[in-house]
């Protein structure tokens, strides 16, 4: 007797259990090719920052040296410049400082 083509043969139902192996080895295999879309990203990812690290690190000694001499430089000073007569309730004027401080 001769085969019987694929479309004729009779389709044996799956049991739910051989249904939930399939979906579970399904699954598996998707996570699988994730990861390994993930570690494929992440290598280029690393190869792509690996050679701005020079550049960085230039750019980090550079800032570190203009922070170093601006350690420097004198602070803003603070001078009382005149005194009230009168106790004022009115402590800051409209720019919201107090009408009796100079920064120099």
């Amino acid at each position: 007797m001769p085969p019987l083509p694929l479309d004729a043969r009779p389709k044996r139902i799956r049991t739910r259990l051989e249904a939930s192996l399939i979906r579970l080895q399904a699954a598996l295999r998707r996570g699988i090719q994730r990861e390994a879309t993930d570690e494929t990203l992440y290598a280029e990812w690393q190869n792509r920052w690996s050679g701005r690290r020079e550049e960085l690190s230039r750019r980090l000694t550079a800032i570190d040296s203009q922070l170093d001499s601006w350690a420097h430089v004198d602070a803003p000073r603070l001078a009382v410049i005149a005194e009230a007569d009168e106790p004022s309730t009115d402590l800051c004027d409209e720019t919201g400082f107090g009408p009796f401080i100079e920064i120099d």
